[in-house]
């Protein structure tokens, strides 16, 4: 049995160092180790296993005698280090932790394969999500889309230029407003007397007419006839007082124009508005000269009796030029809408400044004008605004029913 050459201790002939010394044995076979992931204190690495050397530990002798290593007889082949299983295994020991659910996105997909992806996803139920993960909800709000063929581009400009039911909401808020208003200055104004009740019945009617659901064409009709009838009272007893011998005339011409500036500007292309405007801007002009309007300022006195209607009789003639902007080319409305709602506020203003003349009159003259008449004037001035709103929709009505007959004269036409 050979012998350590430094201790004299016995050593086996498969032993590459002693047991005792921990010294190489001359003539030892090479060590293959065994192949280990961790590196204890003491054990070889990779870079050792290849060169077959051993570097010894720091440990004292007792622990070089526990590290031993066993030299083979037969080669053996060397296995590449498998880090996927060590992982695994180690994965297997922790303890299992519960995933967090994951909530889907619903997500716009472009692509056949991506459409087809989605159904199928949708077709299967989600699993509802677990308790211990917090209630909330990642997905895009889900729009209602209304049924029906898809809007094109082209309807929305017919739609524009041609709308099937212009101003309705508008007239319907003007006409409550306007009735509420003038209700509580007629009684204020009008006091317990037949007429001031006529006033207010006709003021009541519009009201109803307004809050009540009807079709556009029974609600501008009716509106329109009562509107007139309440104008109508108001220029009777105007006539009576001698408040203005022309007011039917600027009554009819505010009417008109004012409706057909509104009809121009919900249908630009339509021939009936411009030729309504031109009877409108005709009417007026003839009121402007029959009053004396071009000589008003020449006649102009100190007191506010005599220039502030001398000032809206000026006015009634610069809205009856801006008016002809109607007959600009259907790409723009031309203010029509602007000019037609600054002449019923014009009318308004005119006849409540000759009311006010007449009842503080200039000194020496007698007041001539009574509650009663002022209650009937007041209703006729919100009947005048109403029935001038009411008429662009009347003819709104009427155009739209004259374009279906020629289109349909057109379609049987072979």
């Amino acid at each position: 049995m050979p012998k350590c050459k430094n201790c004299n201790g016995s050593v086996l002939r498969t032993d590459a160092f002693c047991g005792t010394c921990g010294q190489p044995v001359p003539g030892g076979k090479p060590v293959v180790p065994i192949a280990r992931e961790s590196k204890p204190s003491g054990m070889q690495t990779a870079g050792d296993r290849m060169s077959g050397t051993f570097q010894p530990s720091s440990s004292t002798g007792t622990s070089a005698r526990a590290v031993a290593v066993v030299a083979l007889s037969d080669p053996e082949f060397e296995e590449s280090p498998d880090t996927g299983l060590s992982r695994t295994a180690i994965r297997e020991r922790e303890p299992q932790s519960e995933p967090a659910p994951v909530l889907p996105l619903h997500r716009k997909k472009n692509g056949t394969a991506s459409e087809r992806r989605e159904e199928e996803a949708a077709l299967v139920e989600p699993e509802p999500p677990r308790a211990s993960a917090p209630d909330r909800d990642t997905s895009l709000p889900h729009v209602p889309i209304p049924p029906g063929p898809p809007i094109l581009a082209s309807d929305l400009l017919r739609e524009q230029m041609r709308p099937s039911s212009p101003g309705g909401n508008a007239l319907r808020r003007t006409t409550v407003a306007l009735t509420a208003v003038g209700a509580l200055g007629v009684l204020l104004a009008g006091g317990v007397h037949p007429l001031t009740f006529v006033a207010l019945a006709v003021l009541i009617t519009m009201a109803i007419l307004a809050l009540t659901p009807m079709s556009y064409r029974g609600r501008a009709v009716a509106l329109f006839f009562v509107g007139s009838i309440a104008t109508g009272v108001a220029l009777w007893q105007q006539t009576l007082q001698g408040v203005a011998s022309e007011a039917t005339i600027l009554a009819g011409a505010t009417i008109l124009l004012s409706g057909s500036l509104l009809f121009r500007a919900y249908y630009r292309g339509a021939r009936l508005a411009r030729v309504a405007v031109t009877f409108g801007v005709l009417a007026l002009g003839a009121w402007f000269f029959v009053s004396g309007g071009h000589e008003s300022l020449v006649t102009l006195e100190g007191d506010w009796q005599s220039w502030a209607p001398a000032t809206t009789h000026m006015t009634f003639g610069l809205l009856a030029l801006l008016s002809l902007m109607a007959f600009m080319d259907n790409s723009t409305r031309g203010g029509s809408h602007v000019w037609a709602v600054a002449l019923l506020i014009l009318y308004a203003v005119h006849l409540g400044l000759l009311v006010a003349s007449e009842v503080w009159p200039v000194q020496g003259i007698v007041v001539s004008i009574q509650g009663p008449t002022i209650a009937a004037i007041l209703a006729g001035v919100v009947g005048t605004i109403v029935a001038g709103m009411a008429l662009a929709q009347v003819l709104v009505v009427a155009y739209q029913a004259s374009s279906n007959r020629i289109r349909e004269r057109v379609s049987v036409a072979p």
